[in-house]
């Protein structure tokens, strides 16, 4: 499955369940509350902090913020799958 199609899952999914009128500043406020929660974990992984890691709920945010990456994509109207594709040449810019 290509980026086009997970965006397309992502735009069915926030119908389905009435979130298509998000808007993206929004879903910016999300995925910082979804990374937030992945360094808290991390950060139990490393000793930092005492509360025992968990790598599935990391799994989870994880996820989450890639399908809020996916939203947020849409509702700025970008095709990701061009993005991704200059991936390589812009990395090799660097």
């Amino acid at each position: 499955m290509g980026l086009y199609e997970l965006q397309e899952q992502v735009r069915e999914f926030d119908r389905r369940f009435g979130w298509a009128g998000d808007v993206p500043e929004h879903t910016l406020l999300h995925m910082q509350e979804e990374l937030g929660e992945i360094s808290r974990n991390i950060l139990r992984k490393t000793g930092y902090r005492k509360e025992t890691f968990d790598g599935e709920e990391v799994n989870d945010e994880i996820s989450d913020l890639i399908y809020l990456t996916f939203k947020l994509g849409n509702l700025l109207g970008l095709d990701l799958d061009e993005g991704w594709n200059r991936l390589e040449e812009r990395y090799e810019k660097k």
